[in-house]
């Protein structure tokens, strides 16, 4: 099913339990995210395949506890997406002009 139970650790109480997503559910979700960026497609249709993941496994995994993991994985997701766009600009021409259409001033998109 891909959940387990955690011990809730709390002064006093024991016998507490939360519902967690299994390390192998983890693995799949990024093994399939990992698939999204490893396609050469462009842009917008990675971050539409990635949104149907995320949403399909997040309603899957909706009663456990996964908010700090989801941080994590947020972080993952970013940095992976901007290596993407930043790879996909390829020259330094390309990315200059890129920059300036970000609104960025001339002199700090040649730096």
């Amino acid at each position: 099913m891909g959940y387990r139970f955690a011990p809730v650790y709390k002064k006093g109480v024991k016998g507490n339990y939360q519902l967690t997503v299994s390390e192998e559910a983890w693995r799949t979700l990024k093994k399939q995210a990992q698939l999204c960026y490893q396609e050469n497609a462009a842009i917008i249709k990675r971050l539409q395949r990635l949104e149907l993941i995320y949403k399909g496994w997040l309603n899957n995994f909706r009663l456990g506890n996964i908010r700090t993991k989801l941080k994590k994985l947020d972080e993952w997701l970013r940095n992976r997406l901007r290596y993407c766009i930043w790879h996909d600009w390829k020259k330094p021409e390309h990315k200059r002009k890129n920059f300036i259409g970000l609104c960025i001033k001339q002199n700090q998109a040649y730096a």
